[in-house]
């Protein structure tokens, strides 16, 4: 049934896509015995259950299942949406050609097979109801979910993680930016410039460097939850990966989409020289960086590059200073550079206090302090984190 289909193609690679067909084609030509096709009918339906199950569908599992391979195809259509609302009308005909097509195979009547093959119709997945919706209908529905969300992986997801192509993270942290007590100006400072950025204007990379625990990785994946309604991306990156940041430029670049590489943690050891092609990536490049791209980093060392007396004694090396002005060179290129120092004692029991008071935990405050206070020196000195693991010590014991 699907084989003439030209825009959406790639979904007859999809493997339930070839056994249905298989099975349509079986039982129409009549090539395998009935207790075969009965055997192929029941294999495809604890298929849909094990899918309706794992994506929490609990009716229509095969207009479900075919809809979710429409919504994340990438093709000409699909690219065309997200870029612009108005689309040159020869895709707009072949792609209302082959929706045509996918609304007819999205109502193959399941029940009216069952009783075909002499098996009793299974209800309780709702398979075998109709779709009324119009080939017009679905056409304008697509437009819009694939300008506002994104074409193939990028409307599935909004947090990717970098594995030789982007891979879709399924569960994001949730934080806030409103879970983050303290830091008022370093958290003004970054979604200022976040914003601009989504704005189209011109944006700097950013440099987030502190303390451990302070809340430097929460501020930046907090951006996500906060701006990801505005076409905001994240995507992980490490200092091992730098090699193939120009495949992630070449992804990126004209999609309709805002794309931050976060990269948590990052320093160097005297050792490493990836530090080098992120100095060229940031702003020493002959290719132009995609005005839809920045990068944004937290860091425990403010120069990110380890260095040490040893690079000062180096005798061999004539002109010793270019080469620690080099690496302390390096966070220079971050446009912005955000100090998140560690808490005093009364800032930490502030962030006690924000946590407990969100969580409604019924602890009077003189203890609540005092608790705290000794959570901290006996644990990990006081940050945001280890306020946090207090509050969490706290809950499992009430």
């Amino acid at each position: 049934m699907l084989g003439g289909l030209l825009i959406y193609r790639k979904l007859l690679r999809d493997g339930m896509i070839q056994r249905v067909e298989r099975f349509l084609s079986d039982l129409e030509h009549q090539s395998k015995s009935k207790i075969l096709l009965q055997t192929e009918y029941y294999n495809i339906i604890s298929r849909l259950l094990e899918y309706g199950f794992k994506n929490n569908v609990k009716s229509s599992l095969w207009k479900n299942y075919i809809f979710d391979l429409i919504l994340e195809d990438e093709n000409v259509f699909t690219l065309a949406c997200e870029r612009s609302r108005s689309i040159d009308i020869g895709i707009e005909m072949l792609a209302k050609r082959d929706l045509s097509i996918l609304i007819k195979y999205i109502n193959i009547d399941w029940d009216s097979l069952a009783i075909k093959l002499g098996i009793e119709p299974m209800k309780t997945v709702s398979i075998g109801k109709k779709d009324n919706l119009t080939v017009d209908e679905v056409y304008n529905m697509l437009l819009n979910y694939y300008h506002q969300n994104g074409s193939g992986i990028l409307g599935k997801y909004k947090a990717f993680r970098w594995e030789d192509k982007l891979v879709g993270i399924e569960y994001p942290d949730e934080v806030r930016l409103s879970d983050i007590v303290g830091y008022e100006h370093q958290k003004k400072t970054l979604t200022d410039n976040t914003e601009k950025f989504l704005e189209g204007k011109k944006a700097n990379n950013v440099l987030l460097f502190g303390d451990r625990g302070t809340g430097k990785s929460s501020s930046v994946k907090a951006l996500l939850n906060e701006y990801a309604h505005r076409g905001l991306r994240l995507i992980e990156l490490n200092k091992n990966q730098l090699v193939d940041y120009y495949k992630i430029t070449s992804f990126v670049r004209n999609r309709n989409k805002y794309f931050i590489i976060f990269m948590d943690d990052l320093s160097f050891e005297e050792y490493e020289t990836e530090y080098k092609y992120l100095k060229a990536l940031i702003d020493g490049s002959v290719e132009k960086k995609p005005d839809n791209l920045l990068i944004y980093a937290t860091s425990n060392r403010r120069h990110l590059v380890k260095e040490t007396w040893s690079d000062r004694e180096k005798t061999e090396e004539v002109h010793i200073s270019d080469s620690v002005q080099e690496k302390i060179s390096l966070a220079d290129r971050f446009g912005i550079v955000l100090t998140y120092t560690s808490p005093s004692q009364e800032e930490y029991l502030k962030i006690v206090e924000a946590l407990a008071e969100k969580h409604n935990l019924p602890v009077p405050k003189t203890e609540l302090r005092e608790k705290a206070l000794q959570w901290q020196a006996w644990h990990n000195g006081r940050s945001g984190r280890t306020a946090k693991q207090f509050i969490d010590y706290l809950m499992g014991k009430l």
